[in-house]
């Protein structure tokens, strides 16, 4: 089916697999991407946020937003589960997830950093052909937009402290470093059928320059940090 052809909506999983085991194939990939992540995410960095954060209020916050980042891997699976893809959690983890948490300051950089990725990856799907996506996306990206922020400002605060400036700078580089592979190869087979079937419509590369712009703009302008070089192209 050419990209001229292609329907601009599907209502749901029997439409989904009305349309072939193509298009159920391409959805249910980025589908089962965020099944993965959210689940990853909560466990690698949200939880043991909770112990390192250094007062109640920040514990707390800490606690919302792995209890939001669960919520998320829940409702990606139902979407999962409706597309008749089973349970999607085993999968291996990106390899951002390997990154080892030690202190309250990269987490909350992590939060303003890597959660932005994520948050570049779902408002692409704010236009996914797949409606039920669609819309999951829409009550689940004020939420993430909400852990990118509070990520933004308790880097701010640390910032103020020049103590703290290596220790921000530090965890500035070693997660962007981790981030770049976030978005898959530029080289993509997986990527040319998810804008074929209007699952997503940028490249990697793209989404990864605009990640990495955002990015640049937040440490460079507002930290008075440096930010590291980001090729967007990226083949492993």
């Amino acid at each position: 089916m050419t990209a001229a052809a292609f329907p601009g909506e599907v209502r749901d999983a029997a439409a989904a697999h009305a349309l072939g085991p193509d298009y159920v194939r391409a959805v249910g990939k980025v589908v089962v991407s965020h099944v993965r992540n959210e689940l990853a995410g909560a466990a690698a960095f949200d939880e043991p946020a909770i112990a390192l954060a250094p007062g109640p209020k920040e514990k707390w916050l800490a606690c919302r937003i792995a209890m939001e980042e669960y919520g998320h891997h829940l409702k990606f699976q139902r979407l999962a589960s409706d597309l008749g893809l089973g349970e999607a959690s085993h999968d291996r983890a990106l390899s951002v997830f390997d990154y080892q948490l030690t202190s309250w300051a990269e987490f909350v950089v992590l939060k303003a950093l890597v959660d932005l990725a994520e948050v570049v990856l779902m408002e692409e799907l704010l236009a996914t052909s797949y409606l039920p996506l669609r819309h999951l996306v829409v009550r689940l990206l004020p939420e993430e937009h909400f852990h990118v922020s509070f990520g933004k400002a308790h880097t701010r605060e640390l910032v103020t402290d020049p103590a703290a400036l290596p220790l921000v700078q530090r965890a500035v580089d070693d997660l962007v470093h981790v981030t770049v592979p976030f978005f898959g190869r530029s080289v993509s087979v997986n990527n040319d059928a998810f804008r074929r079937w209007g699952v997503k419509q940028r490249t990697n590369d793209e989404a990864r320059a605009e990640w990495a712009g955002r990015c640049r703009q937040f440490v460079e302008g507002d930290l008075g940090l440096r930010f590291p070089d980001v090729d967007r192209h990226w083949n492993g």
